[in-house]
């Protein structure tokens, strides 16, 4: 019976040793990933310049160009000034890529379809849960077109499957799984 007991203890120091170096790894990772969001957003202000408001001229089928930086293709950049984010969009979904940086999960901000997924984490959408009504939300893309939006709602659902995700009544809809509820938060914003 007591050596059942010692294998116990020794297992369950095992298990949270693995914990611990889990969350350190965790961290790290997450540090650099905002460490080179950081540098990509840098590197898209040098390219972009003073743009801002640049034609609007657009075709409604047209494509979001994407520019290629360090191996990544990017389609815009995202930022919520009230939360002081700047982030890079990556140009597809891809689960992978999403735990760096946001990823568009469908349409285009020239149609006023454009659905982007992000992560419940620090540099990325960890403060989801605490966003209003009528915060700025900007999307900027690779030519300079700046398209401002106000969140008009904040929903929750267990589940994001695309019929969820689409919303007729919304120009932009941000959402991230938020890790302590595991509910999936929506923000969906309109053109102003």
């Amino acid at each position: 019976m007591r050596r059942n007991g010692r294998f116990i203890f020794a297992f369950g120091c095992v298990l949270i040793a693995a914990g611990l170096v889990s969350l350190f790894l965790l961290q790290m990772y997450t540090k650099k990933a905002e460490e080179k969001n950081i540098e990509i957003v840098r590197i898209i202000e040098d390219i972009l310049g003073d743009h801002r408001e640049g034609t609007k001229d657009l075709e409604r089928e047209a494509e979001m160009p994407a520019l290629q930086i360090q191996g990544n293709d990017f389609i815009a950049l995202l930022e919520i000034p009230a939360h002081g984010l700047k982030l890079p969009v990556y140009k597809t979904w891809h689960k992978g890529k999403v735990l760096s940086y946001p990823c568009r999960f469908y349409g285009s901000a020239y149609d006023g379809t454009l659905i982007v997924g992000g992560y419940d984490r620090p540099g990325q959408f960890v403060f989801f849960d605490r966003i209003r009504d009528g915060a700025v939300v900007t999307v900027t893309d690779m030519t300079g077109n700046v398209f401002s939006y106000a969140v008009e709602r904040v929903q929750r659902s267990d589940f994001a499957q695309a019929e969820i995700l689409m919303d007729e009544k919304s120009d932009l809809t941000l959402f991230v799984r938020d890790a302590q509820s595991l509910e999936y938060i929506f923000l969906r914003c309109v053109e102003k």
